[in-house]
């Protein structure tokens, strides 16, 4: 399995486990139980837009609420929403339920961390597909994320 997401961790010399699901999820409840991790280790990526069309990307532990309303503050993006699952598959290429926060796909969007996410020494992302996911430590996905904003953004 090769895809965009492992390709970024290779390019940073990144180490990384796969770890193959025996059915699909989309889920963060689903991911942690076919990976054999708490929740707390899942990283979820959820993607918002304002009416304007600005895309903004908001990264949190899987056990965790995204606060939308701390999102809005932080962007000053008063209409901020959650996007719909034909505009981040058509429009952004991506699969919802399976979104990573590395990657090509996010070059260049307003990107949000919440710092409870670095709170585990090793977390799962998405691969980019909804048949696996990867495993790394927090402290490299910190390294990837190094120009996000870190904020509280969670309930």
């Amino acid at each position: 399995m090769k895809t965009a997401v492992i390709e970024t961790l290779e390019r940073y010399n990144i180490h990384y486990s796969l770890k193959p699901h025996e059915k699909t999820v989309y889920t963060s409840e689903d991911a942690a139980r076919e990976r054999g991790v708490r929740l707390s280790q899942i990283v979820k990526t959820m993607l918002l837009s304002s009416s304007g069309g600005e895309v903004v990307v908001a990264v949190l532990p899987g056990d965790k609420r995204l606060d939308v309303k701390k999102v809005r503050k932080l962007t000053e993006l008063k209409d901020l929403r959650f996007m719909d699952k034909w505009s981040v598959e058509q429009k952004l290429g991506l699969v919802v339920g399976a979104i990573a926060p590395i990657g090509d796909h996010l070059h260049g969007l307003r990107l949000f961390v919440d710092p409870t996410v670095f709170a585990e020494s090793l977390i799962d992302i998405s691969s980019g597909q909804p048949t696996a996911g990867l495993e790394l430590s927090s402290e490299d996905l910190k390294t990837l994320l190094k120009d996000a904003t870190i904020a509280e953004i969670t309930k």
